[in-house]
């Protein structure tokens, strides 16, 4: 059997972290498992099935190359995995079995990788709950390797990542999160850090652990320190930020996604073929750049969405490329610019299929229509949005069918209280922020495009009731720290005496 430390830590010469993975494959093929394997702990799933395919060729007999394959097919914290994948997924497990395990650790693995692939039974009704139910399945058989050999840090950190991801599982509305499952996982990998201070995993799956406006203090040191580990890899030089935009750093937040943005573009073809990574980072840039108030490096970064020539499909990269869009608009008060999105744009997805990215168009394009003054836009863009929340329920999409719905009442809000339904739009502005509140953000997204409770302080401000408006912009702030237009919001409401009326 092969160890890592043999070749004295490769890892370390290709910049990704130290991976020490042991099998029975030769050696060749261990060193491609291992980089793969680094790879695959900075969720470059792309980037690492290469490696586990070389390690195919190199050792035909090694059945761990396929289960890295098989490994690299499913995203369990973004989104369900698509048919074609969970076909091509199964294929290797099969190859795996095929060959078979060569050490009772391997065959663990294997089998932890087989929980997920293998249809659940009862089948469920929709992507959704199928999801749900193979997380869960990974989760307990990623357990069972983690509790048979202790010392395995990679066991360690696959079950802390699956707890992770079958909490994202379970977001329900108005349903308070104790972030159990969050803080098990946190506790596992800051138990493993000590033996292991540049295992990619664990520096990745913290931050995830701890990404919640409760929790992600105690990720800031990791944050910090990911870079040193991955200073080439587009994703670790990214998730820092998901710590930092729970915080408010938005100096940090910028730099830290410029650099995974230029890495990303580094790693395009010649034809310029942008990865999802690129316009994550992205999205992550514009709403750093307009909580500085840097609306020169905002319209640059606005440019570059909207100049995105052919993207992989990923759900993420279509919540993304609309996000940025709407916030640039939406957090300068262009409500004018707002309403003139166009939707579906850049043309480089099938948008039809991603209804949670193509409600952001139009939630923009609604407030902005109801800010100025041209309801009959502002109800069709209402209505578009409501056919995307019945097309997520269509899917029993829960999550995205909840926060989605949440943008519908806002932008029917505003509607309301624009026409002079004071009550009425204060009060649905209020529930729909309620809903949005009860859920926390999606890994996808840096943040809301506007947080409606941001929203119902603004219309509280309007209408002089500063003490309501001062209450709602601490709550959005409690969220989403340090926001510019609520930190604004805020300081007028605390200086302002009442004035009914007020626009």
């Amino acid at each position: 059997m092969h160890m890592a430390g043999e070749q004295g830590m490769h890892a370390e010469k290709h910049q990704h972290g130290v991976v020490d993975f042991p099998t029975s494959c030769n050696a060749v093929a261990q060193q491609e498992i291992e980089t793969g394997l680094a790879h695959l702990h900075h969720m470059m799933y792309e980037q690492a099935r290469p490696h586990f395919e070389a390690a195919a060729m190199a050792d035909p007999a090694c059945a761990m190359a396929h289960w890295g394959i098989a490994m690299t097919r499913f995203q369990p914290l973004w989104h369900p995995t698509p048919p074609e994948d969970l076909e091509r997924g199964k294929a290797a497990v099969e190859k795996a079995r095929e060959l078979g395990a060569a050490t009772d650790r391997e065959e663990a693995y294997i089998a932890a990788v087989e929980a997920f692939f293998t249809d659940p039974v009862p089948a469920r009704e929709s992507r959704s709950r199928d999801h749900e139910a193979r997380v869960r399945a990974w989760l307990d058989a990623q357990q069972k390797v983690h509790e048979a050999y202790p010392e395995d840090v990679d066991a360690a950190a696959f079950y802390a990542l699956a707890e992770v991801c079958y909490a994202m599982t379970q977001f329900s509305p108005h349903q308070e999160r104790d972030f159990t499952r969050e803080k098990r996982a946190g506790e596992i990998i800051e138990s493993y850090f000590e033996d292991h201070p540049e295992h990619p995993g664990l520096f990745h799956y913290l931050i995830h652990a701890y990404d919640s406006p409760q929790l992600a203090e105690r990720a800031l040191e990791t944050a910090r320190e990911y870079d040193k580990l991955a200073p080439e890899s587009v994703h670790a030089l990214h998730m820092p930020s998901h710590i930092f935009v729970r915080l408010g750093y938005w100096e940090e937040t910028a730099e830290w996604n410029e650099r995974s943005a230029e890495a990303a573009v580094r790693e395009m073809d010649d034809d310029f073929h942008a990865t999802a990574h690129y316009v994550h980072a992205l999205d992550y840039m514009m709403f750093a750049y307009l909580q500085m108030g840097d609306d020169a490096k905002a319209k640059e970064t606005l440019r570059q969405v909207q100049e995105v020539e052919d993207m992989w499909g990923a759900p993420f990269a279509a919540y993304n490329i609309a996000a940025a869009q709407a916030r640039y608009y939406l957090e300068q008060r262009n409500w004018d610019g707002a309403a003139a999105l166009e939707p579906g744009m850049p043309d480089v997805l099938p948008w039809e299929n991603f209804p949670q990215a193509e409600a952001l168009f139009y939630f923009a394009r609604g407030i902005g229509a109801a800010r100025s003054g041209d309801f009959d836009q502002a109800e069709s863009d209402r209505d578009e949005i409501r056919q995307r929340v019945q097309a997520l329920r269509d899917v029993d999409d829960a999550y995205w069918a909840y926060m989605t719905e949440a943008l519908g009442k806002a932008v029917e809000a505003s509607l309301l209280f624009e026409r002079g339904r004071t009550e009425e739009g204060l009060a649905l502005m209020r529930e729909a922020a309620d809903l949005e509140d009860s859920m926390d953000k999606h890994p996808t997204t840096p943040g809301e495009v506007l947080p409606i409770r941001e929203l119902y302080g603004d219309l509280l401000a309007r209408e002089g009731r500063m003490e309501e408006a001062r209450v709602a912009f601490e709550a959005s702030l409690e969220r989403t720290p340090n926001r510019r237009q609520a930190l604004a919001g805020l300081e007028l409401a605390r200086a302002q005496p009442a004035t009914p009326g007020g626009r």
